[in-house]
């Protein structure tokens, strides 16, 4: 009857734990609506931000759901470089989600967008259970989930699905947390799974949140004193060299395009998308609360706003230890100890405000003493850490206490992350605090991390880190208080998330090249598009397609964001890197009208067959002068469709 009845109560558990994170998914999904209004409205043809990067997502979900198998790399751009997939990310897990949506209905923006909408309830949805995880509270779960899924950090990035998909990093560390708790290989297998979606997912997290995940693992078996337990660290290898050996051949592309002459990012690159301290008190304009507020330091990849709400109940979470009689208090001893406690964590807040002050850009004047360099600062920090810890036991135990606490392992995952956001150096407000930072010796030592440009990303690890915390503050919070504080915490991260009306279809027309008009506000889908792609899908096989204009963004991921109606190879192509070629082809055709000789050899020499001239892009009759020397060269009208101009280019000859 006994062993009836607790399988009947763990069974009635199993149902209460996932009816509780059914009903959270479903309430983060509701708040994914009402927090990216009006976008719901509008799924089959509204673009969340703008036409740049959205539509280049889009144009690779729709390449990865037709064209998986031989030749998958190869995608139709840049004709005729090869692995032109490899110049940016590949999104095979997205398009996987969405495979079946694409099948029915062939709407690559409504497949993007329920993609966008999902990366912010499956965000909150692991926080959700990972804090849960922490804590046994369910309320400071779904704090936790809020602050993950709706953090201010995610609006900055609203073009960027590859950024937004970071779901994955929570479910990696529940399961991680699960199977160190219990020992069941489900929660390891389904760790090692998230954790090769999100590597896959994004390949600034397969760089960025891999030292995460081998920390942790690394934290659990020292917390649980299992680095001599041969069969967890055998199951821990295992999951780790499982992950990694199926993530391989996803990177060997990018390995290939390398020896090819693409060039690793350089340093300067890579400073110049680097955080800058002020980045962290600067908000995304759109934000209605802080976005006109927190304004120090605005500038590209550098609004990093983390929240104010978020930050308090990190600083809570960072000091709570658990519940009392849980064995985790930094309580001191009587006497000459508490006395010595109360020293060491004095002199420890000065030595923070201190490194703080120097960090935003601030030296430390007293009389006869005079504080500028931090890199010095930290050293001596280290030392004198160092040495309380050697002559004090009392120290040493506190330490250890918080260190194997999940405070610490989120403290020290925020700080990583945040120290690795400002890059290869240390900047406040453009100057220069610190000549190098631990970015470097990442940036020389690691591979990939040279083949990345923009370190700040990593404040969604930050962030990652601030959620988890915060779920230690709510627990802090007296049971019988936390509900209500659970409910004003969450109401004050969503209110200084809030950026309704969420922008949505913005046309840029800062274009490079001069004499070009507005694109239309608006792209078609379908059997709206323009006839030409009709036209085009019906050229043999063989054809490669060049458009003019070619060689301003805004107009080559049109053309690709179109190819999804024909799959033509294209020469237009817009992607995280491009070859050489391109470029030169690109400037030789600017001058068709004054150089014609030189232009036409640079397009006889590429690898197009067909050309489209669109003439209403031009201003004036800009147009219909290309269509004229494309005419005096011998190509041959094959088709007009309104001011779309289609040719046929002379074969070429050897």
């Amino acid at each position: 009857m006994n062993i009836e009845r607790k399988a009947r109560e763990g069974r009635k558990e199993h149902i209460g734990v996932a009816g509780s994170a059914g009903m959270a998914f479903l309430l983060y999904l509701a708040l994914t609506m009402v927090m990216t209004w009006p976008l719901a409205r509008g799924l089959t043809h509204d673009i969340p931000g703008d036409f740049g990067d959205p539509l280049f997502t889009s144009w690779v979900l729709s390449w990865d759901a037709t064209h998986l198998g031989r030749g998958w790399w190869s995608a139709n751009i840049f004709a005729p470089q090869p692995l032109a997939l490899a110049y940016s990310e590949h999104f095979l897990p997205q398009a996987l989600q969405v495979l079946p949506i694409y099948a029915v209905t062939k709407n690559p923006i409504l497949c993007y967008n329920l993609l966008f909408l999902s990366t912010f309830a499956l965000a909150g949805l692991g926080m959700f259970l990972l804090g849960r995880e922490l804590t046994g509270s369910v309320t400071a779960g779904l704090v936790a989930g809020l602050a993950f899924a709706f953090a201010p950090y995610r609006i900055a990035n609203i073009p960027h699905l590859q950024v937004l998909s970071s779901a994955w990093m929570p479910f990696v560390l529940f399961g991680l947390h699960r199977h160190f708790a219990t020992g069941g290989l489900r929660p390891l297998a389904g760790a090692a799974a998230a954790w090769l979606v999100q590597n896959l997912s994004c390949g600034y997290y397969l760089l960025f949140f891999t030292p995460i995940v081998v920390l942790y693992i690394a934290w659990e078996l020292t917390r649980r004193g299992l680095w001599t337990d041969g069969r967890a660290l055998m199951r821990s290898g295992a999951a780790v060299a499982i992950v990694l050996a199926a993530t391989a051949p996803f990177l060997l592309p990018y390995v290939e395009l390398r020896q090819l002459g693409f060039s690793p990012r350089s340093l300067a690159e890579t400073r110049r998308f680097s955080a800058d301290v002020y980045a962290y008190f600067t908000a995304d304009p759109n934000l209605r609360l802080w976005g006109s507020i927190a304004q120090a330091w605005p500038r590209a990849e550098g609004l990093l706003f983390p929240g104010l709400t978020i930050a308090v109940l990190a600083i809570a979470g960072a000091m709570y230890q658990g519940p009392a009689g849980a064995g985790h208090g930094l309580e001191s001893g009587a006497g000459g100890h508490r006395g010595r406690g109360a020293a060491l964590s004095f002199a420890g807040i000065a030595a923070l405000a201190v490194i703080v002050a120097l960090l935003l850009g601030y030296s430390i004047r007293l009389p006869g003493i005079k504080v500028t360099s931090l890199s010095r600062v930290l050293g001596f920090c280290a030392i004198a850490g160092g040495i309380a810890l050697g002559i004090s036991r009392d120290a040493r135990e506190r330490a250890r206490r918080w260190l194997l606490s999940p405070a610490g392992i989120f403290s020290a995952v925020t700080l990583f992350a945040f120290v690795m956001s400002l890059g290869p150096e240390v900047h406040a407000m453009g100057r220069s605090v610190a000549t190098t930072n631990l970015y470097a010796a990442f940036y020389a030592l690691v591979p990939g991390f040279d083949g990345v440009r923009v370190p700040a990303r990593y404040a969604m690890i930050v962030t990652l880190g601030l959620a988890g915390l915060a779920a230690l503050g709510v627990a802090a919070v007296d049971r019988r208080h936390r509900p209500r504080a659970g409910l004003v915490a969450g109401a004050l991260i969503l209110i200084e998330a809030f950026a309704v009306p969420m922008p949505i279809n913005q046309n840029a027309t800062d274009y490079k090249q001069p004499g070009l008009t507005p694109l239309p506000p608006s792209v078609a889908v379908g059997a709206a598009a323009s006839e030409v792609y009709r036209f085009v899908a019906q050229l043999p096989a063989a054809a490669v397609l060049l458009e003019l204009p070619l060689g301003e963004p805004a107009f080559d991921v049109r053309y690709m964001f179109y190819s999804t109606l024909h799959w033509k190879r294209l020469v237009n192509g817009y992607s995280g890197g491009f070859p050489s070629s391109y470029e030169m082809l690109t400037e030789s055709l600017k001058d068709a009208s004054t150089r014609p000789d030189r232009a036409w050899q640079a397009l006889a020499a590429s690898a197009a067959t067909h050309v489209i001239v669109h003439e209403g892009s031009y201003v004036g009759d800009g147009g219909r002068r290309l269509s004229d020397f494309l005419r005096t060269h011998g190509a041959r009208d094959i088709g007009a469709f309104g001011s779309d101009r289609a040719f046929l280019l002379p074969a070429k000859t050897n």
